[in-house]
């Protein structure tokens, strides 16, 4: 198949950029080309908020007056064409369309048709309107009436609570119910699509990051680039004062305090590339992060974390991460006072049991969606056996790619029938492992999902 992603735009995010590096690499492994939709945001003129953002910041760094010039560079370099993390989205996100800025240009993307078969929206808070600004594009708009075949994968609103005036409730929710299928990042989204929207076809699926393994990202290191017995600390934002607390731990430990953020790295004039990134979490001792995909990573690669909710960004995030892995103890629910938690060891037998059988159900749900409807589902029947179902062929069977029927021509009610098979294989393969928590991705992929 032919598949657009369509994703936030990319730009200095380590974990936006990997999502969707992961998510395109599943789907190619799976056989299939993959284009990433170009999404792009003009450029605008600096703001007086942001001008009063760079005066609060230096402001409070002040009484640490090694910082302040870290802190007025981390403002103030916006030019990241030439950075390492550029580089990565220039040569592993590729194939891309042509540059869309705004709703002339997803429309002219949606005449040339491109010969796309599937459409996907996701990861990362693409229908979060704090970040996304226009929530329809990422509803697909563009694409109304059109018949093309359309998904999410992993959406996230990014907040628990909706961020949505009560006309964008209504016009998205429009849109939403031409979705083939729909599946989101949080347990919470789950009951916002229902209660918002409309929806109660949506599935809670992982992240695209752990979609891959810890060897898959292993490949991407930059050796040599990170030091060992480290305290790595990528936090998106922590008061000045605080940063005595995480010197003191690092001392008792015989640590380095590594601090890293989003932005350019003050001493070398550019950001550390996705490869010393991930690297730095490997090789570090312990890592405290606000960030989401840092504790993704975290988890994959078995290290000992402390999450430090930042508020202002939302934590329905990473309370919804962490709480499908048994993790929240991880939380500093008392701000970074509780960082002694980092020496209580972390069962990461069972967090890797949960994540075999999380992550076969998310390979179900692209499984369900990955194929012309007419292709057998096959999902193992609560006796163990294998059953097979059929969508049933509708007007114009054969007039698809090699000859397969396209699901565009067969209408909703096929693709509903679809999507029914995969509401129900999952539940039905638990089932046939003998569990419903642990069973064995292997096991449970074999009897959840197989195309023919």
């Amino acid at each position: 198949m032919k598949i657009a992603l369509l994703t936030l735009p990319l730009n200095s995010n380590y974990g936006g950029v990997l999502q969707a590096f992961a998510l395109k690499s599943h789907l190619t492994r799976l056989g299939h080309e993959v284009w990433l939709i170009d999404n792009r945001k003009r450029l605008k003129p600096v703001s007086n908020a942001f001008l009063k953002t760079v005066l609060r910041r230096a402001v409070e760094s002040l009484f640490h007056p090694k910082e302040i010039f870290a802190e007025m560079n981390t403002l103030l370099t916006q030019d990241y064409k030439k950075s390492e993390i550029e580089k990565f989205i220039y040569r592993r996100l590729t194939p891309k369309t042509q540059p869309v800025f705004d709703a002339a240009d997803y429309a002219e993307l949606a005449a040339s048709g491109n010969g796309f078969d599937l459409y996907i929206v996701g990861s990362d808070q693409v229908w979060r309107p704090r970040y996304a600004g226009d929530p329809e594009p990422y509803f697909f708009s563009f694409l109304e009436g059109s018949g093309a075949r359309r998904i999410s994968y992993a959406a996230s609103f990014g907040a628990g609570d909706c961020e949505y005036t009560r006309e964008q409730r209504m016009r998205c929710g429009e849109l939403l119910a031409g979705f083939e299928g729909v599946s989101v990042r949080e347990d919470t989204a789950v009951g916002q699509c229902r209660e918002y929207f409309g929806c109660d076809r949506a599935v809670h699926v992982l992240d695209p990051a752990m979609l891959l393994t810890a060897d898959d990202y292993r490949t991407l290191f930059t050796a040599g680039s990170a030091p060992s017995d480290t305290l790595y600390c990528y936090l998106f934002r922590v008061k000045p004062g605080a940063r005595h607390i995480l010197q003191d731990f690092a001392e008792r430990h015989n640590l380095r305090v590594v601090r890293t953020t989003d932005r350019p790295n003050a001493a070398r004039g550019k950001m550390p590339g996705i490869g010393e990134w991930l690297a730095g979490l490997h090789e570090a001792r312990y890592v405290i992060t606000d960030s989401f995909h840092a504790c993704v990573f975290c988890i994959l690669f078995h290290k000992p974390f402390a999450a430090y909710i930042n508020r202002s960004r939302g934590s329905a995030r990473i309370h919804s991460l962490l709480k499908q892995f048994g993790l929240e103890s991880r939380i500093l629910s008392s701000g970074l006072q509780d960082i002694s938690m980092l020496d209580t060891p972390i069962d990461w037998e069972a967090v890797d049991r949960i994540l075999e059988r999380r992550r076969a159900e998310s390979y179900a749900f692209l499984d369900a969606h990955l194929c012309p409807a007419s292709d057998t589902v096959t999902a193992a029947e609560p006796d163990g056996r294998g059953g097979t179902a059929k969508a049933p062929a509708g007007p114009g069977q054969g007039s698809g790619r090699n000859g397969q029927t396209d699901p565009r021509d067969q209408g909703p009610a096929a693709r509903n029938r679809l999507k029914e098979t995969y509401r129900h294989a999952v539940p039905r393969a638990r089932r046939s492992c003998g569990t419903d928590r642990q069973a064995p991705a292997s096991r449970l992929m074999s009897a959840t999902v197989a195309r023919t």
